[in-house]
This record gives structure tokens, C-alpha cells and sequence, in this order.
């Protein structure tokens, strides 16, 4: 079994300079947001430049990783999307694919009991479903990848 809590390199990531940097390129993107106003779709709530700035956390990692490692690090960073061996008791994945279903579960009867209107907004075509799926994954891939591939570690 690999112990992945024991890399040598850990020590020299920081996470200050982590965060700093993911606030700091986030930063133009949000005051570009604002001053255009850019227009959200209707059903999903979000756009262009939320798109982009969940690549933002991948972004600062790769940036550091590469100054502190090289490009085999990055490399390794990258390895780690699909790397299921790190997931050591396979029971894991029982909550992994269905808790996010047990909470809109949860929510929608919480939001049916106390008498709340559903959104009127629930016109996303049936069509698109997989594209966004794969979408919505995609940024959270990147996100996750950039927090916990870095940052997760030395803070640990």
C-alpha cells in the first residue's frame, strides 16, 4: 500500500502562496464579471467567467508544481485525476456516488414540506444533460484537483 502523506516535497509547497495566487488570478476575471455584467443563463445560473475560473485552482497548482518540481511534477499532479489506488477502502465509493443524490433528495422534500414553490426555471432540455454533466465535471476535476493536489497536503 503507498503512504501518499509522506512526500518529501510537501514541506516546500505553501499554501499561502497557493491561495494567493488562485485570489490573485481570479481577481480580474470577477472585476471583468462586474463591470460587463455579464448575462446568466436562466436555468443554471452561471457564466462565461464562472467557466473559467474553475480551471483557476488547476492553473495555480501547475504554476507552483512546475517551479517547485519541474515538469514531472506537473505530470504527476495530472496522474493523480484517475488515480483510484488512492481510494483504499473501496466502500468509499457507495457514498461518493450517491450522497450528492441524497441531498437534492433531501433538499427537494425539505423545499416540498415547508410549502416553498419549486423554480419555474426548469426548462433545461433533456438533451443537454450529458454535455452539461460532462461540463460540471470537468470543472470540478479541475478545482479539486488544484485544492487537494496541492494545497491539501502541507496544510494537512
Amino acid at each position: 500500500m503507498k503512504d501518499y502523506n509522506t512526500n518529501p516535497l510537501s514541506k516546500e509547497k505553501s499554501p499561502l502562496k497557493f491561495f494567493l495566487l488562485v485570489y490573485g488570478l481570479s481577481i480580474p476575471f470577477w472585476i471583468i464579471d462586474l463591470m460587463i455584467d455579464t448575462k446568466r443563463t436562466s436555468s443554471l445560473n452561471f457564466s462565461i467567467i464562472d467557466m473559467i475560473t474553475a480551471f483557476i485552482p488547476l492553473i495555480a497548482a501547475c504554476i507552483l508544481i512546475h517551479k517547485e518540481e519541474g515538469r514531472n511534477g506537473v505530470y504527476k499532479l495530472f496522474k493523480r485525476i484517475f488515480d483510484f489506488d488512492r481510494i483504499t477502502k473501496k466502500s468509499w465509493y457507495l457514498p461518493i456516488i450517491f450522497l450528492p443524490l441524497l441531498i437534492y433528495f433531501l433538499i427537494y422534500i425539505s423545499i416540498y414540506l415547508f410549502g416553498f414553490p419549486l423554480s419555474d426555471n426548469l426548462n433545461t432540455p433533456f438533451t443537454s444533460i450529458p454535455f452539461l454533466f460532462f461540463l460540471f465535471f470537468i470543472g470540478a476535476v479541475c478545482e479539486e484537483i488544484g485544492y487537494m493536489g496541492y494545497a491539501i497536503e502541507p496544510m494537512q
